[in-house]
């Protein structure tokens, strides 16, 4: 079944501020949880302690999610035992997908518990209901009746002594109509990345944009900022991904970094790009 719509559960950094902002004083467009968000009708990409209640606030039922594809393994973005918690209240096996180091921690998380009295890990018996994928950077594989390839993210590397300090996840989404690109938490493309992309016609890119006005160094940040944003765009649409017709969202927002919604938003809508907030619905 193809997806019919891609929501926003969370647009925020690792800066988040759901839990902090005052919900009477703050916007709630300017209210951001850790990242995640939900392809109809099974699927998540991320998850945090934030997304099981997101679900809920935004009408999905949680038993629906059969799917679920990790970028990585932050905090905001891979939280092993909430997903083992959530995945235990589901009628039927939670299948994920992800890198080496995720699908790892999921099975340390499924088969030990941390003992705080005596500082070591050790088993428990308790049932789990997940299923576990790794998947291999840009093999192309059938996920939940779409075709996803895992592409190379540029981000938590040491760029000068080309160390991968962690694998990060982007990924191409096709289905038999549609094309999405989750380009989070990266820097400027990766060569292989943006060759793996230069054939593909863009219905929806969903792109980093974490530090927006802030100047940052390229060398040293795995993120984008509003420049480094229109920059990776311009490339974009140079290899014939991105046109008139894509919907371009920028997401991952920080809550230091980024102004108030109402006018950040109006700023890059002239620009053809729409500002993300939680709860946004994309039609595909």
């Amino acid at each position: 079944m193809d997806p019919t719509y891609l929501q926003l559960l969370g647009t925020g950094a690792g800066d988040a501020n759901f839990d902090s902002a005052d919900p009477e004083n703050v916007p709630q467009k300017d209210r951001r949880r850790y990242t995640c968000n939900f392809l109809a009708p099974n699927t998540l990409i991320d998850f945090n302690n934030h997304t099981a209640a997101a679900l809920v606030e935004y009408g999905i039922d949680p038993g629906l999610i059969e799917t679920l594809l990790i970028s990585h393994g932050h905090f905001d973005h891979f939280q092993p035992l909430e997903i083992i918690r959530f995945a235990a209240t589901l009628p039927h096996p939670l299948k994920i997908y992800g890198n080496s180091m995720v699908i790892d921690a999921l099975e340390l998380c499924r088969d030990h518990v941390f003992d705080e009295t005596s500082g070591r890990f050790v088993t428990h018996q308790d049932p789990c209901n997940i299923e576990t994928t790794k998947l291999e950077l840009n093999v192309r594989q059938t996920v939940g009746g779409m075709h996803v390839t895992p592409l190379l993210g540029n981000h938590f590397m040491n760029k000068p002594y080309c160390i991968m300090e962690q694998q990060v996840f982007n990924y191409l989404v096709e289905t038999t109509s549609k094309s999405i690109f989750y380009g989070l938490d990266s820097s400027y493309l990766m060569p292989q990345t943006f060759a793996a992309l230069a054939d593909t016609h863009l219905d929806l890119a969903i792109l980093d944009a974490t530090f927006g006005p802030r100047e940052i160094d390229p060398v040293t940040s795995g993120h984008l900022n509003w420049t480094m944003l229109d920059e990776t765009l311009i490339e974009l649409r140079g290899a014939g991904c991105v046109d008139e017709d894509t919907i371009i969202v920028a997401a991952h927002l920080s809550s230091g970094s980024i102004g108030a919604y109402d006018e950040v938003a109006e700023e890059q809508a002239k620009k053809g790009i729409t500002l993300a907030y939680d709860g946004l619905v994309l039609p595909l």
